[in-house]
C-alpha cells in the first residue's frame, strides 16, 4: 500500500469520524440553576436527559446550549 494511498484513507476516516460525532450534537433549554460559591451550574433539558454547565456566579446562564 502506498503512503498517498494510506493518507487518503486516514483523511477520510478523520472526516467520517467528525462527522458522526457531529451527528448527536444536541440542543439544551435551560430549566433552572443554582449558584455555588464562585459558580453557577445551569440545568438544561437535552431530550428528556438533564445536562450541567457551569459558568461564573456573575454571569447569566445562556437560554439554550449546544452540548
Amino acid at each position: 500500500m502506498s503512503r498517498f494511498f494510506s493518507k487518503k484513507i486516514l483523511i477520510g476516516l478523520v472526516a467520517t469520524l467528525s462527522l458522526i460525532s457531529s451527528a448527536y450534537a444536541a440542543t439544551g433549554f435551560l430549566k433552572g440553576e443554582r449558584t455555588d460559591g464562585m459558580n453557577k451550574i445551569c440545568y438544561y433539558d437535552v431530550l428528556g436527559s438533564t445536562y450541567t454547565l457551569n459558568v461564573s456566579s456573575v454571569s447569566l446562564c445562556p437560554l439554550t446550549h449546544n452540548f
